[in-house]
């Protein structure tokens, strides 16, 4: 089930939100009134869209919650705003949102939007989010974010954007998680993504001001594979 983060200063506009998502199928976790809320409840959870009001009670309002958004959570965003003209609209803009809801917002209307937005991430992400299965649970990663990963021992830390997980994975049974052709084995315990790297030569990969050595076994089938 999707989960929905409404960030929407007026309860009563937000709670008629989560009401029209929910009957529809969809699950809204959490709502938010201001930028704090909003960011720690992004921290807790994992969701997969955001309904963000434009103008907030506070200092910081929805596009400087968007920007953050952008900057460190990777999650579409769907303005909600009573101004459509195209002064507010081209201000928006610079913040590349999912769309924009114009309020009063109806349930048709809301519903529909969110319907054709996650089924235009479907086919534009389908080849670029990762699922990484560890038991009986799921990790989820975009393509785009993963550094490399590193061996240790039953374990691989995955390195990306926002840090890095410890996975109990071995090395092998996570590059098979990922796209053919995207991760590659550098040495016994260390496989980068090809598009991550910044430079290579015969003896090493470097990527953010790291070097990993390739093994003298691997670097004919390494420099082909780049």
């Amino acid at each position: 089930m999707k989960k929905i983060l409404i960030v929407e200063d007026e309860l009563l506009i937000a709670g008629s939100l989560e009401r029209m998502l929910e009957k529809h199928g969809y699950s809204v976790p959490a709502i938010a009134i201001d930028y704090g809320q909003a960011i720690r409840a992004m921290e807790r959870e994992k969701f997969d869209l955001v309904l963000l009001d434009v103008n907030l009670s506070g200092q910081k309002g929805g596009i400087e919650i968007a920007h953050k958004i952008n900057e460190d959570y990777r999650i579409p965003f769907m303005y909600l705003t009573s101004n459509t003209d195209k002064r507010t609209i081209e201000r928006l803009k610079d913040t590349k949102p999912a769309g924009y809801l114009s309020k009063p917002i109806q349930s048709a209307s809301l519903t529909t939007n969110v319907d054709i937005l996650f089924e235009n991430l479907k086919k534009n992400h389908k080849d670029t989010e990762i699922l990484i299965k560890i038991g009986s649970g799921l990790h989820r990663y975009f393509l785009e974010d993963i550094w490399y990963a590193q061996a240790d021992h039953v374990y691989t830390e995955l390195f990306h954007k926002k840090g890095s997980d410890l996975l109990r994975i071995s090395l092998q049974g996570l590059m098979d998680s990922f796209p053919e052709n995207e991760m590659i084995r550098i040495n016994r315990s260390v496989a980068v993504r090809r598009k991550a790297i910044d430079r290579i030569d015969k003896t090493h990969v470097y990527l953010r001001d790291q070097a990993f050595k390739i093994s003298r076994g691997m670097s004919d089938e390494v420099l082909d594979f780049l």
